[in-house]
């Protein structure tokens, strides 16, 4: 199992998630709580969505947790997690081999959802939470290549550069 968390631009790619079975849930009034026998737990809200192969939000088959009844919720949830994707913008995509797709968007405020390690809260809606038990690993999105240092900065729309002047310092 991989420990390293891979962070793109808008994204974190939690690998040692990669694999795991959700082993156990627990039902709470407005929450699923899935636990994952490598000591992961992940808490989403009821409005989070399931899907099956498709992850726009008007497919068809896309409809919250509670739209089937919770066994078959377990059944669906309980295959080998593929994909642990959680974004900057606080939503979290995680698929599944048997192809199913775990969502929470980011139009959907309301939808609670965080990740647990085995040592406390890792990811919440707010971002990443600095541990040290999973190093994260920066990887630039052109390339593929990790990035070793802090990347550089864009430059700001508003910079007033006159190409045109001699001036090194303008």
């Amino acid at each position: 199992m991989s420990r390293e968390i891979v962070e793109y631009d808008d994204r974190w790619v939690v690998k040692p998630l990669r694999g795991q079975v959700a082993e156990h849930f627990m039902w709470q009034v407005d929450a699923v709580e899935m636990y994952f026998s490598s000591g992961f737990r992940l808490v989403v809200g009821c409005g989070a969505e399931l899907s099956l192969r498709n992850i726009s939000s008007d497919a068809p088959e896309r409809h919250p947790v509670t739209y089937w009844p919770q066994s078959e919720v377990e059944e669906i949830l309980s295959s080998e997690v593929l994909s642990p994707v959680f974004f900057k913008t606080g939503s979290m995509r995680v698929a599944f081999r048997n192809g199913w797709i775990l969502l929470v968007a980011d139009g959907a405020p309301d939808v609670d959802v965080s990740m647990y390690s085995d040592r406390g809260l890792l990811w919440t809606r707010s971002g990443l939470i600095e541990q040290p038990e999973y190093p994260v690993i920066m990887i630039d999105p052109w390339t593929g290549n990790q990035i070793s240092g802090p990347p550089w900065p864009p430059k700001p729309d508003d910079l007033d550069i006159n190409y045109d002047s001699d001036d090194i310092n303008q």
